[in-house]
Parts: structure tokens; C-alpha cells; sequence
């Protein structure tokens, strides 16, 4: 059995925007998550929303805690996808 590392981006939400600040991670390191579920809430000038997962696997890693201000394209968590195919 392969696994492999696949990180999740602060997504970018229109034209301009150009950071976002993580309000809450809905799943734990540890925790399993399929793709397209709800894994965090972003707030940003315009929104407030919940950023999906882009797989399914295992949380393994949150690199930017809440209340933390990323700017687009910043990875802020790795996933674990295990087996195979990845969502």
C-alpha cells in the first residue's frame, strides 16, 4: 500500500483577493475527511466560507493555526492519501 502527501492552499476567492484568515479547522490532525467535505472556515474582506477538501484521506498536518492571516497560495495543511486514487 502507497501513500502520498497532497497539501491544501488557501483557495483565492475572487479577483482580489489576496489573503484569507482561518477561523476555524473543522477536522483534527488524525482525523479522515472525504473529498469535498467541509475541512476549514476562512474568513476574508468579502466572505466568510468553508473550504472543502480537495481528497480524501487523513489530516496529517495543520501548518497555520486559527486567527492566522494567509496570503493566497500558502499551503496551510497536508493531507495523507492512502492506497491509490485521491479524489
Amino acid at each position: 500500500m502507497s501513500s502520498r502527501l497532497i497539501p491544501v492552499y488557501m483557495p483565492k476567492y475572487g479577483m482580489t483577493m489576496t489573503e484569507g484568515t482561518i477561523i476555524a479547522w473543522l477536522k483534527a490532525e488524525g482525523d479522515t475527511i472525504a473529498a469535498g467535505e467541509p475541512l476549514l472556515s476562512v474568513e476574508t474582506e468579502k466572505i466568510n466560507t468553508d473550504v472543502e477538501s480537495p481528497a480524501s484521506g487523513r489530516l496529517v498536518e495543520i501548518a497555520a493555526e486559527e486567527g492566522t492571516s494567509v496570503p493566497v497560495g500558502t499551503i496551510i495543511a497536508y493531507l495523507e492519501l492512502v492506497g491509490g486514487t485521491g479524489g
